[in-house]
């Protein structure tokens, strides 16, 4: 009798899988910098700071408007303004950090979730491979089912994994990418505390006599930075969307391809169970009487319960 003259070969993505968590978010807040704008985003990126920031600027309005901090700070209260432009500019930075981070989880992901696809359906071609070595057993060599692989299987392998970096594209899309990686660090994050404290302290100690209390040029220039990292924002959100719908596409086509693969295995199975049935009835039929396969009896089976 021949043996089945097939060899299973893993994909080495199998193995090395194994070795490496999923990738997070979190393990992309490396270093001092990292887990400090996690920290500041963990506690700044909650609906309790929005609640305390509408009622410390009610509270301080009201005050301003009839209370004590009338005299430093009138209507339309430029100091409260100033002191929100300040924070405003501050957590832009941070914005732009947290967006550079889920930038780069999003193309460790792709680049995992590829990987992924590519090693089953490398094992669902050795599957195939398998059934087809049985094929020259059960059936004299003749293969039981004909059916073509889904063509995205082949499509895939000259498609990279969809990354957040490849969608800067031509001169804008260069330019974004060179801000995002710029402004997207705690570095221009300390950069722009610096030069707002030390702005205002030069001010006050007279060296800078052209923008005194309460600091007009500041707020103008502060206003202006802000504007500018908002469209950055948003071109980075886009960039972001872009990259997961292309994501979510060739997600999709994965699946399909695995689905019609196994759809392809248990159509060659019930082939294969066909062959199986005739060849165990004719064992059992010109068998010896004393042979195993007569004496297994079937299970019994149990009448149903009446009524």
């Amino acid at each position: 009798m021949a043996d089945v003259d097939f060899v299973h070969e893993g994909h080495p993505h199998t193995e090395k899988r194994r070795l490496k968590a999923p990738p997070k978010v979190a393990d992309e807040r490396v270093g001092f910098n990292g887990r400090l704008a996690a920290w500041i985003t963990k506690r700044v990126g909650s609906m309790w700071v929005v609640y305390m920031t509408l009622v410390f600027i009610s509270i301080w309005m009201i005050l301003a408007t009839w209370g004590p901090l009338h005299r430093d700070d009138p209507y339309p209260f430029p100091f409260l303004l100033f002191l929100g432009n300040v924070v405003q500019l501050l957590l832009v930075f941070i914005i732009l950090v947290g967006q550079q981070v889920l930038g780069i989880t999003a193309d460790k992901r792709a680049v995992a979730t590829y990987n992924d696809a590519e090693a089953i359906l490398h094992e669902v071609e050795q599957l195939h491979r398998h059934l087809e070595s049985q094929d020259r057993i059960l059936n004299q060599g003749i293969s039981l089912v004909e059916s073509q692989p889904h063509p995205w299987i082949k499509k895939r392998h000259a498609i990279e994994p969809p990354r957040v970096r490849d969608q800067h594209i031509g001169v804008n899309g260069q330019i974004a990418a060179f801000l995002t990686q710029r402004v997207g660090t705690m570095w221009a994050f300390y950069a722009a505390a610096v030069g707002q404290f030390g702005w205002i302290a030069l001010a006050q100690l007279g060296l800078l006599k052209f923008d005194s209390y309460p600091f007009a040029f500041l707020l103008f220039i502060s206003s202006l930075v802000q504007l500018i990292f908002m469209f950055v924002i948003m071109v980075g959100q886009e960039v972001l969307g872009q990259a997961g719908d292309r994501r979510a596409q060739q997600t999709y086509l994965d699946a399909e391809a695995v689905l019609h693969e196994c759809s392809r295995l248990q159509h060659h199975l019930t082939a294969q169970d066909k062959v199986i049935v005739k060849i165990c009835g004719y064992v059992k039929e010109h068998a010896p009487e004393h042979h195993p396969v007569k004496m297994v009896e079937p299970p019994a089976v149990k009448p149903a319960p009446a009524g």
